[in-house]
């Protein structure tokens, strides 16, 4: 299954296991925000066979190196009245006397000695060192929120994230560099590179790096060699199950744009194609809302002896018991949800996927089940989308999906115009199918695949 959509999976930023892939798979770079995914990947880079710097492992060697941070001395004469700073320069006294008051022998011509922390490898370093700290502390909060292990090379023994922040907030060396007042430029860059401090060498290689990936022209190779080795996978089967399915639904399409999956954002992709707008989701409830509130029955329920009204007092008994108010009888995500729309942003059709990584057939009745009630309770701006009169009935507005593991030659049920179908793995020509039956791009004969 990996291999199948790892091309299509670059943009995967949650729970996972950071590694490599196939070089022969050729990484898809038509995703949204892909500058934003590239600066999260660049963090994750270490050192490699190739021998191309990586970020973790410079931010690990750097408290040590930043000892033997280079400075030049810069030389200045200051006048001062009554007081002595640094070495008195007698040739410059004489003269500021002689031109300013030639009776005051209080006035010294002193020469000030200072440290200059702002030279082009301290510059560039330091420049470094902001991208990195900014990537690490607002494009990864969430993240690191989570806990997310292919985070590991900066939340492990070593706490590499806290490492950075109080270099990069604390050092006094770093702190004396005054990037505001400087551009970095290439030339700048040029000469890190060349210093036989690997500090700097380093530094100026890792930005070089770090420009290209950035430039408007978008360098491909550098960038899908990123890519490759700092794949992010799903590190539950069945996760990657579910986006395998979300995956091979996108591709019935013509170029999409896909998003990042990060926390927050559960949209997968979304295109155009026929005058039509689509969004995919995964485990999301998309546009759309699954959840059934008790107080709307409580009134019609108050003392019945019946399913909902025993829910209600179970209800009322977790408040009791715990303080907490729990007001939901029902709620639910589904594992996919792709929505059409037409130019006019109106809902044209919703496909509601449930995905079962299972053999049983038993549990994969049970994903009919939720399937079927994520059909019945799904509900836009407050009301349900489908009429109850319509409900399971011929619907032009729902469609139902069931996507499954290979569970045998033996159908799951039979039916007749129901609007849902059942695809197993493998089932690539069922699937096209049932997508373009969905999308209105072949007729539907009257009869559901099973």
């Amino acid at each position: 299954m990996l291999d199948e959509i790892s091309r299509d999976l670059n943009q995967y930023l949650k729970h996972g296991n950071l590694g490599s892939f196939s070089k022969e798979i050729d990484p898809n770079l038509n995703i949204d925000n892909i500058a934003k995914l590239l600066r999260i990947h660049f963090v994750l880079t270490t050192t490699g066979d190739n021998g191309k710097v990586g970020v973790i492992d410079f931010i690990e060697a750097l408290p040590q190196r930043l000892r033997r941070i280079k400075t030049t001395v810069k030389k200045e004469t200051e006048t001062f009245e009554g007081e002595v700073k640094g070495r008195i320069n007698w040739e410059a006294t004489i003269k500021q006397r002689y031109n300013q008051d030639p009776g005051n022998q209080s006035l010294f011509a002193c020469d000030k000695r200072e440290k200059n922390y702002d030279i082009a490898e301290n510059l560039v370093l330091k420049k470094l060192l902001q991208i990195v700290h900014g990537i690490v502390y607002d494009e990864l909060n969430l993240a690191f929120e989570n806990k997310y292990k292919w985070l590991k090379g900066w939340i492990g023994e070593k706490e590499l994230k806290h490492v950075l922040k109080q270099l990069f907030q604390r050092n006094v060396y770093l702190r004396r560099i005054e990037l505001a007042e400087h551009i970095v430029t290439d030339r700048m860059i040029s000469r890190a590179i060349k210093s036989r401090n690997a500090l700097y060498k380093e530094a100026g290689e890792l930005l070089i790096r770090y420009n290209k990936l950035m430039s408007y022209e978008l360098d491909p190779a550098e960038a899908k060699e990123l890519l490759h080795n700092t794949f992010i996978a799903p590190d539950r089967a069945e996760i990657l199950f579910e986006l395998y399915w979300t995956i091979k639904i996108i591709k019935q399409f013509p170029d999409p744009t896909f998003q990042l999956i990060e926390p927050g954002s559960d949209a997968v992709a979304t295109w155009r194609a026929n005058n039509h707008k689509y969004k995919i989701y995964h485990d999301s409830v998309g546009s759309f809302e699954f959840r059934e509130k008790a107080d709307k029955i409580v009134k019609l329920l108050v003392d019945k002896d019946n399913y909902l009204g025993r829910e209600l007092k179970v209800l009322k008994m977790i408040e009791k018991l715990t303080g907490i108010k729990t007001d939901s009888l029902w709620g639910g995500r589904p594992d996919i949800v792709l929505e059409k729309y037409d130019g006019n942003d109106n809902l044209v059709s919703i496909l509601i996927g449930e995905v079962k990584y299972t053999q049983d057939k038993g549990y994969a009745i049970q994903g009919l089940k939720e399937l079927l009630e994520y059909m019945a309770l799904i509900k836009s701006a407050g009301a349900y989308v489908e009429k109850y009169k319509d409900l399971f009935v011929k619907s032009k507005k729902l469609k139902g999906g069931l996507f499954l593991d290979f569970i045998g030659d033996d159908q799951l049920y039979t039916t007749g115009d129901e609007p849902v179908f059942t695809v197993m793995f493998g089932e690539d020509d069922v699937l096209s199918a049932q997508i373009q039956k969905w999308d209105g791009r072949i007729s539907d004969r009257g009869q559901s695949y099973i």
